[in-house]
Formats: structure tokens, C-alpha cells, sequence
């Protein structure tokens, strides 16, 4: 056996179990069971139910003791909503609770199907129906008993003819059956029976229209086009117009459910038809009607509605991807003939040449010269001279870069003269001059990645901003705010070109600021804006940081992380104020006559005298004598010791000796004494020059003598350097959030069957 190694694995043959031993009893389900056909108030029955057992086994049990006969008829429903039917995957959750026994999914079923193949009975089978639809287990035995082909026919053949309460039941009916059931798909809805849904849509009846048939059929609809199936005939029977009326319906629920359909369309049709759509949907009459009957209506709007409208609108403006993505072709006539617009109306000049301050591009003979357009481009901020179309070949922004600005120039033209005026001529040099081609281009740039143009809207993000319905071209109308925003911001910021990045960076953050609280019109953004200056940016800024810093410092991780630090920067504060010591002061010079207090009644200073005290690099003995100005002698030139072992306290204020001993000078702030034990008892006194040397002093004393330190500037220090000792630790984690809690620590695993053991034996 010497010299060979033998691996012997030790194996658990058996599970391990940690704790007490299982016990099978505890997984036995106790509840309780009442019924809703027993006759009089009876209390429930309690039933066990075994792991092993079925679950109709407690319907068995109940009719035995209740002298049912037929279990198979009943099941088990929760009491609490939404009252389901009790299944395989929810029995769990029977332990503890009360639950009836009804009739089974399978019998309310049958029974349902039988009340509409009734012409008598079709209403109460739909209103039996339409409250139980919601459970999925009965859906489920509904679809599967062919009980959705009845309903259909019941829908297509008009078996209920224009009953308002009739189609409520049945539309919201049909919409449960297909939600709940995994064999009902949306394809069943097309042909006759999505014509017949369409057609009420299509018929408005005014305020007095069931609410609930209208809503549930939207929502039919709506799901319908988001699964794909029919939407050629529903965009073909669909009346936009009627849609819109619908707008004005009184009930939220319905006007929420309008919007999205109208966004399920929107979403779902093909190219053409989706630009159709979005024409008319920024259309007056369509924008006027979701202004006056949804955002400008009294009361407090549903979250689902905003949600709503802000889909919408992240649709719309999605339409500009495609300006957004294109770029400009450098032949593309149309775009340099715009561009020559801008240039024209900027100049004020017909023919392409300049007219400021009374100053024409007119010869001696009084003839206009030809157009000079290379310096028009120039002074209007274009990077290529000879050709600028080429400045709108990046992508994004493309050519809606031009759209915006060719809309500021033939919308706001006053407005876009000064803003070019203004960046063409500040009178400071070419590099204070703000390229406004190049900013605009830039601009329409961070206006698109704040609206997120082109990114499909959030299921539970973003943010609806009223104004978007008030105007035809509302993207272009918040470029043409923001572009007097940029010069003015550029002149407050005093920048030059190559601060262009750096006043983006604060233009970016102005506008979102300004979207940040939804305002309700464009004036309103205006207004923000002009409130929004970069010295207010600077200052919130400034405020968020330091707000997010202290809310930093504040976490539970971090105050235990300052606790453990403490300890640390204090004996670096502690060794500071020695080796202040240790370099030693020139004090001024008393009357006292040195060091030592006499029985004077009044301190003087004794002008031109000084003296000089320092500790010595061992940490033992104070040295201290007389020396002249600016000196500062070695502890060997200094002739009189005060060693620290017999130092008894340190004195303070008006505690000190010759400040007791001077009538008139009790209220020297900076005074300190040294008491020696030795009787007759002596000290060494001082007076401070400044409030921080007597603070470095006192601090180092206590040092030395092993006591706290005490000052404002030992706390000061203290803050600061723990400040910046967490500041730079957390480095590493920056942008990550720290939470107020440590995490869990997991619980131990119920055995160690996993576990393995391994020896080696030589």
C-alpha cells in the first residue's frame, strides 16, 4: 500500500434530511364546503383532501354527507373573486378557505347552449353568459360543447335583432369566450358575422347607444386586427369618420376603446393605407375632436386613456422615420431649390445675394451682381459651400432636418430672419458665430431621440404631451421653439464653435426639462423654456447631484461602510495634527513676559518679540524659547522643554491661567494652556494667531495626551476626507443603485443529496 494512492468517493446512498422528518399528514388540504342548493343555513362541511385523491374526490365526500347522488354534476368554486372554478393547477390555494360546490362547467354549459338554441330563452342564455364567460375553465367546456358556433350564428343571423342589452351580452360574451379559451382563436371572427359587428359600429345611435355593446364590440375589433386575420375587410367596411364620432361619446371606457382601435389600425395596415390614415387622423375636423371631447374634457383623464394617446402620437410622429432615414441626394433639384429658399428669405434678397444694414451687393453702376451663393451657405452655417445638400446626406436626420427648417423660414419668417441675423452677425469673430445649418441639423437630431421618433410605443412607458394634437405639423412647430431656445442659450453660454457639443448637452437637457411637465400648449413650452436658462440649468444641475449624493450616502451599505472608516481617517487626522506640532508655531509675545504666567492684571503684546514652540520628532517633549521674526528654529536652539509626560491637562478659553490672571483680556478666543504637575504648579501658555491654528494645536495636544479631538475643523476634516474616501470606493459601482437592504441570504437546501465526498488514502 506505501506510495500508491487509492481514491475512495463516498457517496450518500440515502437523502440526507435536514429538520424534522417529512410529514405526510401535513400536506393534506383542510377546507371548507357550503353549497348554494342545501336547504337552510347549514354550516359547511370540512374536507380533507389527500395529496393522491382527485380533486372531485371532495365533491364525492360532500354528496355522500349532503345524500347527493350524482357528484359528477357539481365542482368546486372560490368564494373570493373573481370566483373561478376550482382546478388542478389552483388547489393549492384551497387550504384554509370556504368554497361552494355548484354545478359543474360542464352541466352550466350545456344548460347556457340550451337557452340559445331557444328563441325564447336567447337573451337570459347571453346574460348567463356573459357573467360566467370570464372563468376560464367554463369557457374552455363552452367552446368545446360547440357553444361559440352557436353564439356566432346567433350574431350573423340577427336572432336578437338591435336589442342594445342583447349585443352587450353577446359581444362581451364573445369577447371573454375567445380570451379564455386556448381552442378559440380570432379567425373565427370574419365574413358575416365581423360585418354584422362592423355594421353596428358603423350605425351610431347617438349618447343613448349601450355603452357596454359599443365598448366590447371595439374590443372585439381591436383584438381582431391585432391578430391579423380580416383586416382587409375590416379597413374596407370600417368608416373613419364614424369612428371619430364615436369620439364624442360621454363614456371614457368608450372613447379609450376607440382610440385603440384606431390604433390597432394604424399599427397593422399596410404602407398606403397606413398614410391614408395617418392624413386624416391629422386632419382639423379628427384633431378638433380628441382636443374638445378627450384631452380638454373636464375631470381627470384614466391612465389607459393617456396611454392611449400617447401610442397614437408615437405613431404619427413615426411617419417622420422615414424623412428621418432618408438623405438628401446631392442632384436632388427640389432640395437645392429649397435651399436656395432659405437663403432667399435669411437675406432678404430675391436673387441670392446679401441685403444687411442698408448694405447691397450692387456694383458701382448700380447693377446687382450675380447671386454669390457659396457666401449665402457659408453665413448660414452650411459645412460644404458648393454644394450643402451634401451637409443632409447623414442619416439621421436626413431630409426632415430641411422639412423643419424650410418650415420655420415660410412659417415663422420674422422669426427665422432674426434667429440668422443673429447667428450670422454677433460682431465677435467668426468663432462666437453659431452655424445655423449645422445647429438645426443638430437640433432636429436631439428633438427626434427625445420623442423617440421611429421607435414602436412602450406597453407601460412613456409620456403624452397635449399639444401634439393643436397643430398640423407639431413636430415642426416644437423645432421652430427650440431653435430660438438654441441661440439664446449659445449667446448665454458664450460659446464658440467648439463649444457646439457642450451647449447641445444643455439644450438637450432644457427640452426634456420642458416635456418633463407635460405641457398642455405650445405657449406653455415656450414659457418653460425661457425659464429654463443655462445659469437655472447649472443651479438644478448642481442640486440633483448633490441631492442624489447625500440620498447615496444615506443607504444603509454606505453608513456601514462610514462606520468602518472612521476609525481610519481619524488616525490620519490624529497624525496630521502631530506633524503640525512637530513643525511647530511662532506665537506673538505677552507682557507675561514668555511662557510662564505671572500676576499681571493685563496682557500686552509685546511688539517685534516672538517665540517659537514645537514638538519634538520623538512625540516626547515641547521645545519652546524666544526667536526673531520669520524664524523657525530647530527643537536644539530652543532652550526650554516642557516633556509630555508631565503635562497634567490642557486649558481652554477663559479656564487658562493668564486669562484669569487679566482682567481686561478674559475674552481672547485663540488662548491655550499647557498645566505641568509638578508643584508649584506652572504652565506654559499661548494665544493663537487665527482660529485654525488654535484648532490645529488643541487637536494635536489631545493627540498626544490621548484625548478626543474636539474642534470644528477636526469634524470638518473628518466629513471631508470621508467624503471623498466613500466617493472614490464607490467608483467602481457608479450608475449601479445601491439598495437600502442587504440581500437575503438564501435558505439551506431541504437535504444534501448533491453532496459528495472524496479521500485519499495512501
Amino acid at each position: 500500500m506505501t506510495g500508491r494512492n487509492i481514491g475512495i468517493e463516498l457517496r450518500l446512498a440515502d437523502p440526507i434530511t435536514i429538520g424534522h422528518p417529512r410529514d405526510v399528514n401535513s400536506e393534506i388540504i383542510k377546507f371548507g364546503v357550503s353549497s348554494p342548493f342545501r336547504e337552510g343555513d347549514k354550516a359547511g362541511e370540512l374536507i380533507e383532501l389527500h395529496p393522491s385523491e382527485p380533486l372531485s374526490q371532495a365533491c364525492v365526500t360532500a354528496c355522500q354527507r349532503w345524500g347527493y347522488t350524482d357528484p359528477s354534476l357539481f365542482a368546486l368554486k372560490f368564494s373570493e373573486p373573481p370566483g373561478h372554478y376550482v382546478t388542478d393547477a389552483t388547489r393549492r390555494n384551497l387550504s384554509g378557505k370556504l368554497v361552494m360546490m355548484i354545478h359543474s362547467a360542464a352541466k352550466v354549459s350545456q344548460d347556457i347552449i340550451t337557452k340559445l338554441h331557444d328563441s325564447s330563452s336567447i337573451i337570459a342564455g347571453l346574460k348567463e353568459l356573459s357573467a360566467k364567460a370570464s372563468d376560464p375553465t367554463l369557457a374552455e367546456v363552452f367552446v368545446s360543447q360547440d357553444g361559440l358556433n352557436a353564439l356566432l350564428e346567433i350574431i350573423e343571423k340577427d336572432k336578437i335583432g338591435e336589442k342594445e342589452i342583447a349585443l352587450q351580452y353577446a359581444f362581451q360574451s364573445l369577447l371573454d369566450i375567445i380570451f379564455n379559451s386556448v381552442h378559440a382563436t380570432w379567425d373565427k371572427i370574419q365574413g358575416p358575422v365581423l360585418s354584422k359587428i362592423l355594421n353596428y359600429i358603423n350605425s351610431p345611435r347617438g349618447n343613448s347607444q349601450e355603452r357596454h355593446a359599443l365598448k366590447s364590440a371595439l374590443q372585439v375589433l381591436e383584438n381582431t386586427v391585432m391578430s391579423g386575420v380580416a383586416n382587409d375587410q375590416i379597413e374596407k367596411e370600417v368608416t373613419l369618420p364614424t369612428l371619430i364620432h364615436h369620439m364624442s361619446h360621454p363614456d371614457r371606457d368608450v372613447q379609450q376603446n376607440v382610440l385603440s382601435f384606431i390604433n390597432a389600425l394604424l399599427s397593422k395596415a399596410e404602407s398606403t393605407r397606413r398614410k391614408h390614415l395617418a392624413a386624416t387622423l391629422n386632419s382639423k375636423s379628427y384633431r378638433a375632436s380628441v382636443l374638445n371631447h378627450v384631452i380638454n374634457r373636464a375631470g381627470e383623464r384614466p391612465a389607459e386613456t393617456n396611454h392611449q394617446l400617447y401610442v397614437l402620437q408615437t405613431l404619427l410622429l413615426n411617419f417622420l422615420d422615414e424623412r428621418k432615414l432618408t438623405p438628401v441626394d446631392p442632384q436632388d433639384q427640389q432640395a437645392l431649390n429649397r435651399i436656395k429658399d432659405l437663403c432667399r428669405i435669411a437675406f432678404d434678397s430675391d436673387s441670392g445675394f446679401f441685403t444687411y444694414n442698408g448694405n447691397s451687393d450692387a456694383n458701382s453702376s448700380g447693377k446687382k451682381d450675380k447671386p454669390n451663393y457659396s457666401r449665402d451657405y457659408r453665413k448660414l452655417g452650411f459645412k460644404n459651400e458648393v454644394n450643402p445638400a451634401l451637409d443632409f446626406a447623414q442619416t439621421p436626420p436626413g431630409i426632415l432636418a430641411l422639412d423643419c427648417m424650410y418650415h420655420l423660414a415660410h412659417t415663422h419668417t420674422e422669426a427665422y430672419n432674426k434667429l440668422v441675423i443673429e447667428c450670422a452677425y454677433r460682431g465677435a469673430g467668426d468663432d462666437f458665430l453659431l452655424p445655423f445649418a449645422r445647429a438645426s441639423i443638430s437640433l432636429t437630431n436631439v428633438l427626434c431621440d427625445i420623442l423617440r421618433v421611429g421607435e414602436p410605443p412602450g406597453d407601460q412607458e412613456g409620456k403624452f404631451y397635449p399639444f401634439f394634437f393643436q397643430h398640423e405639423k407639431p413636430f415642426e412647430e416644437l423645432f421652430c421653439i427650440c431653435a430660438q431656445l438654441l441661440t439664446k442659450t449659445w449667446k448665454e453660454m458664450r460659446a464658440t464653435v467648439e463649444d457646439f457639443d457642450k451647449v447641445f448637452d444643455v439644450v438637450r437637457e432644457q427640452i426634456r426639462r420642458a416635456l418633463d411637465i407635460i405641457p398642455q400648449n405650445f405657449s406653455a413650452i415656450q414659457e418653460k423654456l425661457l425659464s429654463l436658462t443655462f445659469t437655472e440649468i447649472t443651479r438644478l444641475r448642481a442640486q440633483e447631484r448633490s441631492s442624489r449624493e447625500e440620498g447615496e450616502l444615506q443607504a444603509k451599505p454606505i453608513q456601514e461602510l462610514r462606520q468602518k472608516l472612521i476609525p481610519e481617517i481619524q488616525a490620519l487626522i490624529k497624525q496630521n495634527r502631530i506633524n503640525f506640532l512637530i513643525s511647530g508655531t511662532r506665537f506673538n509675545k505677552f507682557a507675561s513676559k514668555g511662557l510662564v504666567s505671572t500676576s499681571a492684571n493685563t496682557l500686552k503684546r509685546v511688539k517685534e518679540k516672538f517665540w517659537y514652540c514645537r514638538l519634538s520628532p520623538n512625540e516626547k517633549t515641547f521645545h519652546h524659547g524666544d526667536c526673531e521674526e520669520k524664524a523657525s528654529p530647530m527643537p536644539e536652539a530652543l532652550t526650554n522643554k516642557l516633556p509630555v509626560v508631565e503635562i497634567k491637562e490642557l486649558l481652554v478659553g477663559k479656564d487658562c491661567p493668564h486669562m484669569k490672571e487679566s482682567k481686561k483680556n478674559r475674552n481672547w478666543p485663540f488662548a491655550f494652556s499647557l498645566v505641568q504637575e509638578k508643584e508649584p504648579l506652572r504652565s506654559v501658555d499661548f494665544i493663537a494667531p487665527d482660529e485654525k491654528t488654535y484648532d490645529l494645536w488643541t487637536d494635536g495636544i489631545n493627540a498626544i495626551l490621548g484625548k478626543e479631538m474636539v474642534s470644528k475643523e477636526a469634524k470638518s476634516d473628518l466629513d471631508i476626507l470621508l467624503h471623498m474616501e466613500i466617493k472614490l470606493r464607490l467608483l467602481d459601482i457608479e450608475g449601479l443603485s445601491i439598495p437600502q437592504e442587504p440581500p437575503p441570504i438564501p435558505p439551506p437546501p431541504p437535504n444534501y443529496d448533491f453532496a459528495s465526498f472524496t479521500a485519499q488514502v495512501k
